[in-house]
């Protein structure tokens, strides 16, 4: 069985960024889990090319590949 590649992507706020390796195969929600241990906020949007990204998708479901950016916004209470 061919193991899936990691791929590289960038998460960045207006404020801040980070690369994290991920799988295409991943859950937004395995990233957002990522981005609550870096940035300690419990409501985010994640955003793909501008398309709002849904916690129980894949990764792969928003085209994201290596080198992708993910935008978060990050809100101080639920929206």
């Amino acid at each position: 069985m061919v193991r899936e590649q990691k791929i590289r992507v960038k998460v960045e706020s207006p404020t801040s960024e980070f690369q994290v390796e991920v799988k295409g195969s991943d859950k937004v929600k395995d990233l957002i889990k990522i981005v609550k241990k870096v940035w300690g906020s419990d409501y985010m949007l994640l955003r793909h090319n501008s398309v709002e990204m849904k916690s129980d998708q894949n990764l792969s479901t928003y085209g994201v590949k290596d080198g992708s950016i993910i935008r978060v916004t990050v809100f101080a209470e639920a929206p």
